[in-house]
């Protein structure tokens, strides 16, 4: 069925979820809405046979191993996040690292370094640094739609382009698949490197957060929010839905309990070193080299044994250590996994609406309208929009390089475009759509723990991403000429110094009002 297309139609069902989403604010309502309508094309527009289909295409998605791995990844997450809480260990540490920051820039660059730094998973650099820094965040009044930004932009932008990731292995495997199928005779890894200069999305995201933090220019939504956090203290808009219920007040740290910071330091060690040597051992190190075993690791594993070791470090700490009751412990964990039902409903839709996507035939419809209008000069900027459009569609970043690998580095190879910037557009305009869409799991994970509205942070990044996608845009299309990277990265970081400064002056439309927001 993904090798047929319907045409424009194939981009109705997520158009419609994320139009629905940004207008009702009913995001579940919304996402199902999109997978009905979905269905009911697939099913020869029955709309009672593709109310019965939506069903089983949910359930489909959710047994799917990676997904629902990923789903108890999830739930884990919240087991162990409610434990923290129980142990006072959070509170401890964002206690300590507020001693040692006294103002509201410093606590964004500590939130935009400290994504930048977990770079092995985006997933668990998300849940780590927002767990840490939401507290800390909120103590300067900073808005959660604001972390929420922070830690999208510094975790999946950052993870994509890192030499040692969860995203590697997958990314060298496509290059390799389609070098070995045009009978290319180059090392995939090589390209997979010369690539990341090309890769303008992505580093124009992380240097606009540089931009944005250290100016304190804001503009679109993001501007009315901060401007609503610091004059009202307010870190959520009134009658906002925060995705993640950090209700920390159901979760009382025992009288007894004398908190430490290594409570909450030791499991997120354990979390990243586990998941690092379950990256490295389930791809076959140490008998093949780091580079090969990413090629083959099992991403899923390596994350939920990273967060399940992380659990039963936490439950030795506070049995052994801490001396909590068994029964505390227990209500602390279903009350961590209360926290994250709405999320785990939402991802469960948008992996549908994804799939339901691609059924359709979305990204064999958008590669067929940009073969209409590539040459050697514009394939890096047509492959890029082309990229982004099915990334935002279908809201997969994975899916997307899956869907334009066997399309466009065959067209770039016969049509001689530099292959290096070709596989970075493909690369970078999938992390477009993982980055901003609504129905992306990385976006709704970033609402879950910077605890924000996930239409509120929606609203607030798209200008953020719009501007960079734009920017690169010019790069890319200034690269199909031969300029080289170097000096269209520092072009590209002076175009975004300049647009941000002035909308940041002059923004006087914003997108809540448009969407008929009732945000401050």
């Amino acid at each position: 069925m993904a090798s047929e297309t319907y045409g424009i139609i194939s981009l109705l069902p997520a158009l419609l979820a994320i139009v629905l989403t940004l207008v009702s604010r009913q995001v579940l309502l919304s996402l199902f809405s999109g997978i009905w309508i979905g269905a009911t094309i697939l099913m020869g527009w029955n709309p009672v046979v593709g109310a019965a289909h939506s069903l089983q295409l949910v359930i489909d998605n959710i047994t799917a191993s990676f997904n629902s791995k990923l789903l108890l990844f999830t739930f884990l997450s919240g087991a162990m996040l409610g434990m923290i809480f129980l142990s006072g260990g959070m509170k401890a540490l964002a206690d300590r690292i507020i001693s040692r920051i006294r103002t509201r820039r410093q606590a964004e660059l500590g939130t935009s370094i400290l994504g930048m730094l977990i770079f092995v998973d985006s997933y668990a650099s998300t849940m780590i640094t927002g767990s840490v820094m939401r507290p800390i965040t909120d103590k300067f009044d900073i808005s959660r739609e604001k972390l929420a930004y922070l830690l999208d932009s510094t975790t999946s932008p950052v993870v994509s382009v890192a030499v040692v990731s969860t995203w590697v292995g997958f990314e060298v495997g496509l290059i390799k698949e389609q070098f070995a199928a045009l009978g290319i005779e180059r090392s995939a890894f090589v390209v997979f490197l010369q690539s990341i200069p090309f890769r303008f999305y992505s580093l124009l995201a992380v240097a606009l957060v540089f931009i944005v933090v250290i100016t304190g220019w804001n503009f679109g939504p993001m501007k009315q929010a901060e401007k609503r956090a610091k004059e009202t203290g307010k870190v959520l808009r009134d009658d906002a839905d925060p995705l993640l219920e950090t209700r920390e007040e159901d979760i009382v740290t025992p009288d007894h309990v004398d908190s430490r910071w290594w409570y909450f330091a030791a499991p997120i060690v354990a979390l990243v070193t586990v998941t690092g040597l379950g990256l490295l051992t389930s791809g076959g190190w140490p008998g093949v080299a780091p580079v090969e075993a990413l090629k083959g690791a099992a991403t899923a594993d390596a994350i939920l044994w990273g967060v399940f070791s992380a659990c039963a470090l936490l439950l030795a700490i506070l049995v052994g250590h801490a001396r909590v009751e068994l029964e505390d412990i227990s209500d602390s964990i279903f009350e961590g996994f209360k926290m994250v039902m709405f999320p785990v409903a939402v991802l469960s839709l948008a992996w549908t609406i994804g799939s339901v996507s691609e059924a359709l035939g979305v990204g064999p419809y958008v590669v067929s309208v940009a073969e209409g209008v590539i040459t050697p000069e514009l394939l890096p900027a047509v492959v890029f929009l082309a990229a982004a459009i099915i990334s935002f569609s279908i809201g997969t970043s994975w899916g997307t390089m899956g869907i334009m690998f066997p399309v466009a580095v065959p067209l770039a190879f016969n049509l001689g475009a530099p292959l290096p910037g070709a596989i970075g557009a493909i690369l970078t305009g999938s992390l477009f759509g993982d980055h901003c869409s609504p129905i992306s799991d990385t976006t709704v994970l970033s609402s879950m723990f910077a605890g924000a509205d996930h239409v509120d942070h929606v609203n607030t990044q798209i200008p953020y991403a719009v501007l960079c996608g734009v920017v690169a845009t010019g790069l890319f299309l200034a690269s199909g000429y031969g300029v080289s990277p170097p000096p269209l990265l520092a072009a590209g970081v002076f175009a975004l110094v300049a647009a941000a400064y002035g909308l940041s002056q002059h923004t006087t439309v914003t997108m809540p009002t448009v969407f008929g927001s009732d945000a401050d």
